[in-house]
């Protein structure tokens, strides 16, 4: 199975030009979460939920000035490829083009779900075995403000919502993209700053999905995925009886074929004494990870290096100065950072890593324009 038999048209692609309003409008009515963005046929963007929750955008921007730096595959990719590509990425679609860069189609996650469960490939493990734990949660009062924030800082796409204990409700990238945006094409430009102000001060009961589709722990992964499949969701709450025990997404699928398809993250980190116990370990793993897969959805990453040096302090916890270096087909990047927390030093050195890598993106994207119009 190649990736050109994989992929299907897209419902929907932008234009470079195209204002964001009239791209939204048509997102939601083709249920679209990842649009393709195109210049004359060649892919140069894409445009998607989780680029629009991460800044502010006037409905006016034109879509080349809010789309993230491309990531495709080819037409002639194998499926190990394709699913390596999801894997590293997390990512809910792929465009696919030909040596030339004219898009030719895109794959979505649910397809990749779709045909290792047709093909019989899917393992023999339950939820319980593949799903993240323990989950992020948030009660029906807090602001839709700190779901964005969270979303954003751990590069997750839904937050269960819990009161008393029990789940009540969902909150997901597009539920906050839909109450930023959707309001404010109604309304006079006036009045957007006041009214992006209550969306973000409101409640999340407000705009949170109830009741939950939710799975078992003890469900078997072909019928997560169908179940998925069937709601068309990228993911759900894992129940054991009525204690919410984890989420597993489509991408948690596909983790459990990591030995199959031999998927692994280029990640090497050389950790202190310090960072050596368990629980803060698996920590840094998990961040490391959402991180490499964010910064692969911008250019393919050859290797991932991340050290901390641990440095006595003053006030009696350790200074950790942490080093993060990428090496990618278009050069290395370094940053240093430094915090009593190595979580958040990790945090703030890929944030900085991630704005120099687009800006040399952009960068040459230009000078390709440019060389093009000489052309």
């Amino acid at each position: 199975m190649s990736a050109s038999e994989l992929m299907v048209s897209p419902s929907l692609v932008a234009n470079s030009n195209d204002k964001l309003r009239d791209v939204l409008n048509k997102m939601k009515e083709a249920n679209q979460w990842v649009v393709p963005v195109v210049n004359n046929k060649k892919l140069v963007g894409i445009l998607s939920f989780k680029e629009l929750i991460r800044r502010r955008v006037n409905l006016e921007t034109r879509i080349i000035n809010v789309s993230s730096p491309v990531i495709s595959l080819s037409k002639n990719d194998d499926f190990n490829k394709v699913i390596v590509k999801f894997y590293t990425t997390k990512a809910r679609a792929i465009p696919v083009t030909d040596d030339s860069r004219n898009l030719l189609g895109i794959i979505t996650r649910e397809q990749v779900l779709s045909y290792l469960l047709n093909s019989g490939q899917l393992e023999t493990g339950r939820a319980r075995e593949f799903m993240s734990s323990p989950p992020v949660t948030l009660s029906p009062e807090d602001s839709v403000a700190k779901a964005r924030w969270i979303m954003v800082r751990d590069n997750i796409s839904r937050i269960p919502i819990v009161q008393d204990k029990k789940l009540v409700g969902i909150v997901t990238t597009r539920d906050i993209v839909n109450a930023l945006y959707t309001p404010l094409s109604e309304r006079k430009r006036a009045s957007i700053l006041s009214e992006e102000e209550r969306v973000m001060a409101s409640p999340l009961k407000e705009i949170m999905v109830s009741p939950v589709i939710t799975v078992s722990g003890v469900d078997p992964l072909k019928e997560v995925a169908q179940k998925l499949l069937k709601n068309k969701i990228s993911g759900a709450p894992v129940m054991e009886g009525d204690f919410l025990s984890g989420i597993i997404s489509g991408i948690d699928i596909i983790k459990s074929l990591e030995s199959k398809f031999q998927l692994s993250m280029p990640i090497e980190a050389k950790l202190t004494s310090g960072l050596r116990n368990k629980e803060l370990k698996a920590q840094l793993d998990g961040v490391l990870e959402r991180y490499l897969s964010k910064l692969e959805k911008f250019v393919d990453i050859n290797n991932f290096r991340v050290s901390f040096k641990e440095e006595a302090s003053s006030q009696g916890r350790p200074l950790y100065k942490v080093s993060v270096n990428i090496s990618t087909k278009i050069g290395n990047f370094v940053a240093n950072d430094s915090d009593r927390d190595p979580v958040a030093a990790v945090k703030r050195a890929v944030d900085t890593l991630e704005q120099r890598l687009i800006k040399r993106l952009k960068r040459i994207q230009e000078k390709k324009g440019d060389k093009e119009e000489v052309i």
